[in-house]
């Protein structure tokens, strides 16, 4: 079985097992079976706002409006072609496989643009892209709540990190309602 990985690093001949600094997995080595869900990995971030249908198709939503061309037009990424290995194991997410070992690249793939990429994808029928004007408001409710519970889960609140800058700036009123949450 073919499996992908993406990463802003180029030239990997070796993925080795980290750590992400936001989500909270274990050290491991994450791959995936679908090409599009690991170019949404093609660059560093604090989210990563996709999600699977109820068919188990693969779909990315903005979280706010021109989310997927701000974040990832312009970025270069390399998509690295591995094989599955014994001992690698499924996540509770769809087409998700970690490996707690180093995984020998096969084969790298240079991505000019993870955002042309991703539409070239779309185009294809491999994922749906909803923009944010195609957000449902109850979806748009959702996502106030669930950002407002990133900042107060993370103590955003009094720091300058480039993560509360950043979800100050995305979601102010999450971050209004974090902070009246904070006072109480």
């Amino acid at each position: 079985m073919k499996l992908y990985h993406v990463s802003p690093v180029p030239g990997l001949t070796i993925l080795r097992p980290s750590v992400s600094e936001y989500f909270g997995k274990p050290k491991q080595v994450c791959l995936t079976a679908l090409k599009p869900m690991a170019l949404l990995y093609g660059i560093r971030h604090f989210e990563y706002t996709y999600g699977y249908t109820g068919e188990r198709e693969l779909y990315y939503e903005e979280y706010f409006p021109g989310a997927l061309e701000e974040l990832y037009r312009g970025k270069a990424a390399s998509l690295y072609h591995c094989a599955w290995r014994e001992g690698m194991e499924t996540t509770r997410i769809p087409n998700e496989y970690v490996s707690a070992d180093e995984v020998p690249v096969e084969e790298e793939i240079l991505i000019p643009d993870v955002y042309e990429a991703l539409l070239e994808e779309e185009r294809l029928g491999t994922m749906r892209i909803v923009r944010w004007p195609d957000v449902p408001e109850k979806s748009r409710r959702w996502i106030v709540n669930a950002e407002m519970e990133v900042i107060l889960e993370n103590k955003l609140l009094g720091t300058d990190t480039a993560m509360a800058r950043y979800m100050r700036e995305k979601y102010p009123e999450s971050w209004a309602m974090a902070q009246e949450e904070d006072e109480k």
